[in-house]
């Protein structure tokens, strides 16, 4: 009887899903072969990224052993290397997850390589430390969780 009083809209929160989804037409039948196919290539763009991954550690003894030279490029070589490891698996969480906040973590990534590895002028580098402070503000007040 109590079930009876709530409205429909409440009820149908439970098991949201959005109105294209339930439609029955051609139209919804085509959105939602378009869904599927999407999270199929989602699905098989994870793997290839997930096995490219495996391979390269295959030269990670390489570079370390690089490290041992004379020289200070083998240890920029291995960050840099490592890095692009870091970001193809951020990469991998963005395309799982499909929340802002992992897309604001992997560009923080990225800006914090490319500072790194890369020679920049004074004034490159501050333009760069300013967009990483302002991707962990953004992180921080405009994605606050709900408790």
């Amino acid at each position: 009887m109590a079930e009876d009083k709530i409205p429909m809209n409440e009820k149908d929160n439970k098991n949201f899903s959005p109105k294209f989804f339930e439609t029955e037409t051609k139209v919804g039948t085509f959105q939602k072969a378009i869904h599927w196919i999407t999270s199929f290539l989602e699905m098989a763009l994870t793997i290839l990224l997930v096995v490219g991954i495996l391979l390269t550690f295959v030269h990670v003894p390489s570079l370390l052993g690089d490290i041992l030279s004379v020289s200070p490029s083998g240890l920029i070589d291995l960050v840099n290397y490592v890095a692009i490891i870091i970001i193809a698996i951020e990469l991998i969480h963005v395309l799982n997850s499909q929340n802002l906040e992992s897309v604001i973590e992997i560009l923080m990534l990225a800006f914090t390589r490319e500072l790194v590895i890369r020679e920049w002028s004074m004034w490159q580098l501050l333009v760069g430390v300013g967009c990483i402070a302002g991707l962990f503000a953004i992180k921080k007040w405009l994605l606050s969780k709900e408790h």
